[in-house]
């Protein structure tokens, strides 16, 4: 067993510690249910919840007669399915997470995020209480902390019987900080797959051939602040593929009939979807005013650019899951309120094209004009997107998997 310098210091320092008796009592106010019982122990990270109740509806599906107890820092989190004991997360001392396993008798932990509780672990380890990680992400911040404290993340981790990264990139961190390759596995984000935007295929299907092949783009909920941005880059593109059509959605669709006027002065061929219906082949940008036909769009651009993540000034934002879902590829700003996790996955995941400046904005779309670039970034945006149900069943089977193992050593089979 690896062991860390670091670690027992840490630990040592933690029994000098004493947990406060409400604390202790806040832990263990829930009776234990009888039969096997899994603990999924969540970490700091602000999106773990929804898949710990994601994995959580899987297990008890499975296994109606298993108990299940979530814990997270700061209490319990909201919306956990029926059955599922919600608790707050012990301190990581000594004291406290040992009050906690002598009350629960979990017959597995799951640490789920990239937190690694030292006395939690060191502590089940000693109880013989098997363990895994599962759903880690471990970005540039997680891995410089884990680095700092290399021998003791290598220590603790080695203590899992199993670790389940998100993507190839976490995977890829957790080799260079010593973990070996065979141990870990890449299981995906959790998360439930967003429902697609629907359309009238038949509309569909008639404007695109209408459109013959046309380069298009999109750009949703665009304010005022953000107009000569979005028009700038559609000047931009024009030089590069001179068909380009922009269809663009105003933040506010009762402005359309102002910004029709305003863009022809301007100089631009412009249509509106409440006049003409459909665009054609002399439109240079097409005014998208109803917001009911987001699905349609998103079908015929192969680029979206998310309104309002230049300026966070769209009283209308949409998330960025709707065009990724439907095989458009998303293009966004540094302003991502109130979609800011939404937005994390796809970029953890290369799945959008992140812009910090407004310049930016046209030569991001003149790039993913080419078909292989915008293909890439759509087939990553649809395994975020659809592959958070897959990823939750890989969770659960492999949770399922070392309790059978678990059962199995304890003679409770």
């Amino acid at each position: 067993m690896s062991r860390s310098l670091l670690l027992g210091l840490r630990l040592g320092l933690g029994a000098l510690r004493r947990p406060g008796a409400q604390v202790v009592a806040a832990t263990i106010a829930t009776p234990r249910p009888e039969g096997p019982l899994i603990w999924l122990s969540l970490g700091q990270q602000g999106d773990l919840a929804a898949g710990a109740a994601l994995v959580a509806r899987r297990l008890i599906a499975a296994s109606p007669g298993l108990g299940l107890l979530i814990t997270a820092p700061g209490g319990a989190p909201a919306g956990l399915p029926e059955r599922v004991i919600g608790a707050p997360a012990p301190e990581d001392m000594p004291a406290a997470v040992r009050a906690m396993l002598a009350h629960w008798r979990p017959d597995l932990i799951v640490h789920l995020g990239s937190d690694l509780p030292a006395a939690l672990i060191h502590a089940a380890e000693a109880a013989g209480v098997a363990q895994i990680v599962a759903d880690a992400r471990v970005g540039l911040e997680t891995a410089g902390r884990w680095h700092l404290a290399r021998g003791m993340t290598r220590a603790l981790l080695g203590r899992m019987a199993r670790i389940l990264v998100r993507d190839q990139t976490s995977a890829a961190a957790l080799t260079r900080l010593g973990v070996p390759p065979e141990r870990i596995e890449v299981g995906g984000i959790l998360g439930e797959p967003p429902e697609p935007l629907g359309c009238s295929e038949t509309e569909r299907s008639a404007i695109a051939a209408q459109m013959r092949q046309r380069p298009v783009w999109l750009a949703t909920s665009v304010p005022e602040a953000e107009l000569d941005a979005v028009l700038a880059a559609h000047t931009h593109v024009l030089r590069l593929a001179h068909r380009m059509l922009l269809i663009l959605a105003p933040d506010a669709p009762g402005d359309a009939a102002e910004l029709a006027e305003r863009l022809a002065a301007q100089g631009w061929t412009v249509g509106r979807r409440s006049w003409e219906g459909e665009p054609d082949d002399e439109m240079q940008v097409f005014l998208a005013d109803d917001p009911n036909d987001y699905g349609l769009w998103y079908r015929l651009a192969p680029v979206t650019y998310m309104g309002g993540t230049l300026s966070a000034r769209a009283g209308a934002p949409r998330t960025p899951f709707e065009p990724a879902a439907l095989g458009s590829a998303v293009v966004h700003g540094p302003r991502t309120d109130p979609f800011a996790a939404d937005y994390a996955k796809l970029d953890e995941a290369r799945a959008a094209r992140p812009i910090a400046l407004p310049n930016a904005l046209g030569e991001a779309v003149a790039d993913l004009i080419a078909p292989d670039r915008a293909a890439m970034l759509a087939h990553n945006a649809w395994a975020v997107t659809s592959g958070g149900a897959g990823a939750a069943a890989a969770v659960a089977q492999a949770i399922q998997s070392e309790l059978a193992q678990a059962l199995a050593r304890a003679g409770r089979v």
